[in-house]
């Protein structure tokens, strides 16, 4: 383990409990409260307020400990382990980042905003025509088939987002399993039919949308400072995102904050 990983695991682990003394010793001045009045008399509408507060902010920490800090402590556990997983500070890093995007952007464009995200659920639809199909690919074929794909996965995952002047790109920080379902002889009445000319990789398909062909973006404030947002595009693909307040522990993502500024500014329809 490297010196900047032990600097993450500690501070996370001084985090955690400081919010767990914090909690506890909100809920001590409260049980402190209730005792002491009980059975003086009616209680003062200061003390109710006060007692409250205390319960509020004692829930507050609560959860940032448990419902944060530690996931993410066993999170970074697990990817320490040398199981084959990538470590804490090999995600939260923008080097990495922009390593993995890069290969998603299509030519001619430039990454202009990328930030950690965590998917909460993903599809990835498509019509494609004059093609065959193997277990990995799309291959093109003159005397093909037209054939319709789905490429879902429901559970959480760690995710780069990016943008471009007119893409969307979206990159695994590591590797994941997807479902992938095929119709064969699909209904292509209204459907945009993208015919293969050249072996498309089924892992690429889903990892660069074009901006003018999202449908709907709700964009709502989520849990510590996250922006819950909700994609579908024209195609019927959506994706279902976290957009973190926080690039990490470590300061491995320095730009996090003006880049996810810049990401939401572009995906409620303003231009950079």
């Amino acid at each position: 383990m490297d010196e900047e990983q032990r600097k993450t695991k500690r501070l996370t682990a001084i985090l955690f409990l400081a919010c767990l003394c914090i909690a506890l010793a909100c809920f001590g001045a409260f049980a402190y409260l209730a005792v002491t009045k009980r059975g003086a008399g009616p209680v003062d509408e200061r003390i109710v307020t006060i007692s409250k507060i205390a319960v509020m902010t004692g829930i507050f920490f609560l959860v940032l400990a448990f419902g944060y800090l530690l996931p993410a402590s066993i999170a970074h556990k697990k990817r320490t382990r040398g199981g084959g997983g990538s470590d804490m500070s090999e995600i939260f890093d923008e080097t990495n980042m922009r390593n993995a995007l890069a290969g998603h952007i299509p030519d001619g464009e430039t990454l202009l905003a990328g930030i950690h995200a965590v998917a909460k659920e993903t599809e990835a639809r498509g019509v494609f025509g004059k093609c065959v199909r193997t277990q990995s690919k799309l291959l093109p074929d003159a005397n093909g088939s037209t054939v319709a794909l789905s490429k879902t996965k429901y559970s959480t995952y760690d995710v780069y987002l990016g943008i471009t002047r007119s893409c969307m790109v979206i990159a695994e920080c590591e590797e994941n399993d997807y479902l992938y379902r095929f119709e064969d002889a699909p209904d292509t009445r209204g459907a945009y039919i993208r015919e293969v000319t050249s072996e498309i990789d089924l892992a690429d398909i889903g990892t660069c949308f074009p901006l003018a062909d999202i449908q709907s973006c709700e964009l709502k404030k989520g849990w510590m400072g996250s922006i819950k947002c909700s994609i579908t595009m024209k195609d019927g693909s959506y994706l279902k995102l976290m957009l973190p307040k926080l690039g990490g522990l470590g300061g491995g993502m320095p730009h996090h904050t003006q880049y996810r500024e810049a990401i939401v500014a572009r995906l409620s329809g303003h231009s950079l």
